[in-house]
């Protein structure tokens, strides 16, 4: 939300504070402004009566821990949109977006850190003890956390504990750790983010071809990586799959530009796609639905080779690979697969 906020005037700000909102670029109600109110006012605790009683007394400033909205728990952020209504194409089908470029840069950004992401190096008990709360008592509020934050970080802070520098830092870590991660614990990278990440770039190049068009994709690297180990993977068929998200955006990426379809075939993409193609072509039958992930895989993959295909070197490439025209041919054996290709 502030995030959103900080690219509005004060009267969009209001309009948004004071209203209720379930769109790509805001999501916010009644509910969750009577939560940050609520936080804001037990984080001010008893300041506003004792500056009432004493207009000079002095506020111990402590930070306040970070709100987790559970309406937002879920929801990924990027740019200025959450991902998950961007992505809903059935009732947000044409939403404006005011910087494409942008938005794929900052959508790469957003993929490598989630492809990044690792476990934390600490965990809840491990703060607990860093800051002097009871461990195997379940979680402590913010109220205790905070306190306990408090009390050691005025005792080891080093313009008063020049001795306290490392314990200090201590302090600040764990609760800082507390205040993000006692809500969700995340242990490495989201799938279910990936794919948005993934939706969404597609929708970019499909939507703003021409802004897009003279740049070359920069994801390639990951794109192929990702391909890859989706392939290669025993379990393909029995989880949440990238594959399909991953392959649409190959071949909205090539049929965006010639540039693009160029470095997919220098960065061995074509290969990596044939892989995927022979691994989903492979379990295609006669009850297959467009809406099975073999099915969605195999699509993404014909299209990116009918346009790739336009390009000499590509189509080479393509004309070299010995297996392509049988697997061609499986799936139009399934006349109701094929029909959608």
């Amino acid at each position: 939300m502030v995030c959103y906020l900080e690219n509005y005037d004060s009267d969009k700000f209001s309009e948004i504070f004071l209203g209720e909102f379930d769109t790509p670029e805001a999501i916010w109600s009644n509910e969750m402004r009577r939560l940050m109110i609520e936080k804001i006012a037990a984080h001010l605790a008893d300041f506003t009566p004792r500056l009432q009683s004493n207009t000079r007394a002095l506020y111990q400033y402590c930070p306040i821990p970070v709100i987790n909205y559970p309406q937002l728990e879920n929801e990924l952020f990027c740019n200025i949109y959450y991902l998950k209504h961007f992505c809903d194409t059935f009732r947000f089908p044409d939403w404006p977006i005011k910087d494409p470029v942008k938005l794929l840069k900052d959508a790469l950004d957003a993929w490598k850190k989630e492809v990044e992401k690792k476990p934390p190096t600490m965990s809840i008990d491990d703060a607990y003890e860093v800051l002097n709360l009871p461990k195997g008592q379940g979680q402590h509020d913010e109220s205790k956390i905070r306190k306990a934050y408090f009390r050691l970080a005025q005792k080891y802070h080093p313009d008063k504990n020049p001795e306290g520098r490392d314990i200090f830092e201590k302090v600040n870590k764990a609760y800082e750790f507390l205040c993000t991660k006692l809500v969700k614990i995340v242990d490495g990278p989201d799938p279910e983010n990936i794919i948005l990440i993934l939706k969404t770039q597609s929708i970019l190049f499909n939507r703003h071809k021409e802004e897009l068009q003279p740049f070359k994709y920069a994801g390639y690297p990951m794109l192929i990586r990702t391909i890859t180990m989706e392939t290669s993977d025993d379990q393909l068929f029995s989880k949440v799959s990238l594959l399909p998200a991953a392959t649409e955006l190959a071949f909205h990426t090539v049929s965006c530009s010639a540039l693009n379809a160029e470095e997919l075939r220098r960065e061995n993409g074509i290969e990596v796609l044939q892989e995927a193609f022979s691994r989903c072509v492979a379990v295609l039958t006669n009850s297959s639905k467009p809406d099975d992930m073999c099915v969605q895989v195999c699509g993404h993959i014909c299209r990116c080779y009918s346009v790739a295909a336009q390009f000499e070197e590509c189509r080479e490439k393509i004309t070299e690979m010995p297996n392509i025209i049988r697997e061609l041919c499986r799936v139009l054996y399934y006349s109701k697969v094929g029909d959608d290709y």
